[in-house]
């Protein structure tokens, strides 16, 4: 079971790094289409599926990871891309939730 999960923590570890790479391709790549305030908008959702993508590759790592060992490099190769991936989505809604609180203090 442990090296079925220590193997998990790798593949998880790729994927995650693929799917970050993949974000960050869709994002550059893709044409902006839309008009007004929505133009450009499939961008973004591309750039932010193949972000959540990753979230689930590093939480399935993460989840291996704990299996695998107490101390050592896999435990902490399992870490790093939910810290990252996990970190990125937190600063999303804090400034989301942040633009929001403003706006209704400022008043429109």
């Amino acid at each position: 079971m442990r090296m079925i999960a220590g193997l998990m923590v790798w593949v998880c570890l790729i994927a995650w790094a693929v799917c970050v790479y993949l974000g960050f391709n869709a994002y550059m790549t893709l044409e902006a289409d839309g008009s007004g305030f929505t133009r450009g908008w499939n961008r973004v959702s591309a750039f932010l599926q193949w972000q959540g993508y990753g979230l689930i590759a590093a939480i399935a790592g993460s989840i291996a990871g704990r299996i695998v060992s107490a101390t050592g490099l896999q435990r902490f190769a399992s870490r790093i891309p939910l810290w990252l991936s996990g970190g990125f989505f937190l600063l999303l809604t804090v400034l989301f939730v942040g633009a929001i609180i403003y706006t209704r203090l400022v008043g429109q």
